[in-house]
């Protein structure tokens, strides 16, 4: 005896919704028709529309204004792990609005796990560079960066909030990113993290973190991350 699946109305929903953005040919940032609308022309009720909506709003599909209905999100910056550019430049070739907000910029003393990284000597100058990065002016990823004070003297005098680092070391300090080793897991937001990417405490993201290095092999620069999955997402593309 065969048992039919019975889709669950969600689910319906969430597929009625997609179907109708891909009939309709709509674009980021269009206007989806009222909830009210939506159920009538497919018979959902309100709950089930909304919750339809919310999971397509937390999947980065949709997202609302209040009081000025639901619209298609911009798809999510997809970064290739095997890519040496940095956030900039990735957004900017795939037609993204780019910004950047300097959350702090400090020399401080090297403790163990950057040294170790750096192939520093324990206690050695480091730069730390924070920043939140922005897509279409919405906070997506917080960075954290370590460099050599020696190595990268005067670093301090740039403006970052709309120039490249990776740009600036290799223009004015002559070192191009050769090659990199990071890591990507699931982590969870602290209050801080939360308050500068505009997110509620304890939300998932992608914590990255890694090491980038120059042609001749040393190392550049000693990464932290946290990414917003709603709006950003990993790939790595496989050769044979």
């Amino acid at each position: 005896m065969t048992h039919g699946y019975r889709i669950r109305p969600r689910d319906a929903a969430t597929e009625q919704i997609e179907c109708y953005i891909l009939k309709n040919n709509l674009e980021a940032h269009d206007r989806l028709p009222s909830e009210r609308d939506m159920c009538a022309m497919w018979g959902f009720n309100r709950t089930t529309l909304h919750n339809a909506i919310r999971w397509l709003t937390e999947e980065g599909v949709l997202y609302s204004r209040m009081g000025s209905g639901t619209f298609v999100a911009p798809k999510k910056l997809i970064r290739n792990l095997q890519d040496a550019n940095g956030f900039s430049s990735a957004a900017r070739s795939a037609g993204r609005e780019v910004g950047t907000r300097l959350v702090s910029f400090c020399v401080r003393e090297a403790n163990k796990q950057v040294a170790q990284k750096m192939h520093l000597t324990l206690g050695h100058r480091v730069m730390e560079l924070v920043r939140v990065r922005l897509l279409e002016e919405v906070p997506v990823l917080l960075e954290t960066a370590y460099l050599d004070a020696e190595r990268c003297r005067g670093l301090e005098t740039y403006d970052f909030s709309d120039t490249s680092l990776y740009k600036i070391l290799e223009e004015h300090y002559g070192i191009r990113i050769a090659r990199g080793v990071e890591k990507v897991s699931i982590t969870y937001t602290d209050e801080e993290e939360a308050e500068l990417l505009a997110m509620p405490e304890g939300a998932p993201v992608f914590y990255q973190v890694g090491v980038v290095r120059d042609e001749g092999d040393a190392p550049v620069e000693y990464f932290k991350s946290i990414a917003r999955s709603k709006y950003i997402r990993f790939a790595s593309e496989l050769i044979r």
